[in-house]
């Protein structure tokens, strides 16, 4: 081959990296930052649409006490940085996760797939088994496209491998090194970089719970800034390569006995555990503040899809306005515990607006794998949600729930909240006992503007008018049988194609499925 051959050769190679580059560089970057237990009322968002009559219905314990104005001003303060995202950004209305508790809920976000179709129903079928490794972690698929993927934060999806320390404490959070089993560790699901734990949740200060990779790790600070930090780095290091960030921060779960670092605590309610809740909040939003000014610094914002949600409503034990307008909290099948704030910032892909119909967490990573050009599996129920946001037409016919309706984070349990906070404080030695942990076998049905929520332990049947009472407060199955009827035979048909329990009783899987 002569010089001259050889010359151009070379040349058409760099201009074909150059091209191959700069269409690399079209795909847009994705963040999913997932907030755990924030109630749908605990931001500024959705404020201004419900009347304050409807947003304070919902009880809450002594410890969250405080005038509800003030907690109401505390809530529209807390998160700026979201708010702006949101002005530009879509605001979903009517979002919902596919359990009201932590690790079921999670499963579904990361596979696209109701997580009864692989046997998790509660946050045991989870945290002692695993998500089962027939399933794909959608992540996988972001990485062997070429992406760098990320998980900081709470994973809560491997079988967890827990390790007791020497020294004890009456808050569990801090007693044992809660690792995970390495097939299940985030490095072999699709995840070039981990920074988190994987438990339920942790100390915010010292936790003995940090891996970084499959290495366990000593905690630095204050838990939700290590975990911006880390997340800022990985942007800082991406080298030009598109990336794929799960953030899963761990407030404002508890344990929140410590107080947050004093630049957050910005609040004044007259309730100084009412003031560090909204604190714990706040450190999120800065976080974002922090992360949207290194995406900006990077010039990576423009063509960055930030996704924002929580895994399931409050818990009565936190502040007003809790979960806005809806009835009950975490736990529960009532659209307190699964209707929950859900955001989306993508400037290069989509324009502000406030999107009405329904949509479901399990649409988070099929509509950010759409926008990144890479094909769906074909066996998802989550679906791309960006031909929609462009028509403003539904995504889902219907969305169902099945599993245990767990009441332990109601007010029902009030009184071992109570107890619980004293033993914790130390006040008192007697570790009280939720006699509401294991929950009974429940599905519900939301289709059109209807609502309707089955207990196969009490027989009780419950029908509502979503479009009339969205706080779903007025029960109307006696008059609309044909309604009923028709709801649980869409129930029936979707049930068929969900599998027996990793570990949830079988006993109440059988009452589901009957």
């Amino acid at each position: 081959m002569d010089n001259r051959s050889l010359i151009m050769r070379c040349i058409l190679c760099f201009l074909a990296a150059m091209c191959s580059t700069a269409a690399q560089k079209e795909r847009p970057n994705v963040i999913v930052v997932l907030a755990d237990d924030q109630g749908f009322g605990q931001l500024p968002v959705y404020s201004a649409d419900y009347p304050d009559e409807m947003l304070f219905l919902t009880k809450n314990t002594e410890r969250y006490a405080c005038d509800e104005q003030k907690a109401m001003v505390a809530a529209k303060a807390c998160m700026p940085h979201l708010n702006k995202l949101a002005a530009n950004g879509v605001t979903f209305m009517n979002a919902h996760v596919t359990s009201p508790v932590c690790g079921p809920s999670r499963a579904a976000l990361m596979t696209g797939r109701y997580q009864q179709r692989f046997g998790a129903y509660d946050n045991w079928d989870v945290s002692k088994m695993g998500v089962p490794l027939s399933e794909t972690m959608l992540p996988e698929l972001f990485q062997k496209a070429g992406y760098r993927t990320a998980m900081i934060g709470k994973w809560h999806l491997g079988r967890t491998i827990k390790t007791p320390l020497p020294v004890q404490t009456h808050d569990y959070h801090r007693n044992a090194i809660a690792g995970c089993a390495p097939e299940h560790n985030p490095i072999n699901r699709g995840f070039d970089h981990y920074f988190g734990f994987n438990s339920s949740g942790t100390t915010y200060y010292n936790s003995p719970s940090l891996f970084r990779g499959t290495e366990h790790v000593k905690a630095e600070g204050y838990l939700t800034d290590e975990f911006t930090d880390d997340a800022v780095r990985f942007i800082e290091h991406a080298g030009g390569e598109p990336f794929f960030i799960y953030l899963a921060y761990s407030a404002p779960h508890i344990p929140l006995e410590d107080p947050a670092p004093k630049q957050y605590q910005r609040f004044d309610t007259g309730n100084s555990e009412v003031d560090n809740y909204y604190a714990y909040i706040a450190a999120i939003d800065d976080g974002l503040g922090k992360i949207v000014s290194t995406l900006e610094t990077e010039g990576e914002l423009k063509n960055t899809l930030i996704f924002y949600l929580s895994d399931n409503g409050a818990v009565v034990e936190s502040p007003q306005p809790m979960n806005g307008p809806f009835r009950g909290n975490k736990g529960s099948f009532h659209h307190g515990g699964m209707h929950v704030p859900m955001i989306a910032h993508w400037p290069a892909g989509l324009k502000p607006v406030r999107f009405e119909p329904r949509v479901s967490a399990l649409d988070v990573l099929p509509t950010a794998l759409a926008a990144a050009g890479i094909g769906l599996p074909p066996n998802l129920d989550g679906v791309d949600l960006l031909p929609h946001i462009e028509s403003n037409t539904e995504p889902h016919e219907a969305l169902y729930w099945a599993g245990p309706e767990i009441m332990h984070w109601d007010f029902v349990n009030a009184a071992f909240w109570h107890d619980y906070n004293e033993y914790l404080s130390e006040r008192s030695d007697d570790l009280p006992r939720s006699s509401l942990m294991a929950g009974e076998a429940s599905w519900a049905v939301q289709k059109g503007k209807w609502l309707l929520r089955r207990n196969e332990v009490t027989g009780t049947t419950e029908l509502f008018d979503l479009d009339e009472d969205p706080g779903a407060r007025s029960e109307l199955s006696a008059r609309h049988p044909e309604v009923v009827e028709r709801l649980t035979k869409d129930y029936r048909e979707w049930a068929a194609g969900l599998q027996e329990p990793l570990l949830w009783s079988m006993e109440e899987y059988r009452r589901l499925m009957k």
